[in-house]
């Protein structure tokens, strides 16, 4: 079984690989992260019960924001180790170009 820091950074890569994901989000109120040692994953929270995950999605959307987020734990949930897998949209990221 994964450490929770090998967990985190697979979840990691994970999301950032999906569609519409611009970025890992940094959490609401405190920072979400894992860490170990002097490494630390931004972007997801792992401890004994879940595996959390903060985006940041891209506007325009490829597809609605569940649809982003089951990707994202259809991706994750295999490599969890029967973690409950959550998935929060922190932000939406527009481009300079859309005209909102």
């Amino acid at each position: 079984m994964a450490t929770d820091i090998q967990l985190a950074r697979a979840a990691s890569v994970a999301a950032l690989a999906t569609e519409g994901v611009h970025a890992m989000g940094r959490g609401r109120y405190v920072e979400a992260a894992t860490y170990d040692g002097a490494e630390k994953v931004s972007g997801v929270v792992v401890d004994a019960e879940k595996v959390e995950v903060h985006v940041v999605v891209r506007w325009p959307l490829p597809k609605p924001i569940p649809e982003i987020a089951a990707s994202i734990r259809g991706r994750i949930v295999p490599e969890a180790g029967g973690r409950k897998t959550i998935v929060m949209v922190d932000d939406l990221e527009v481009g300079a170009d859309e005209n909102l």
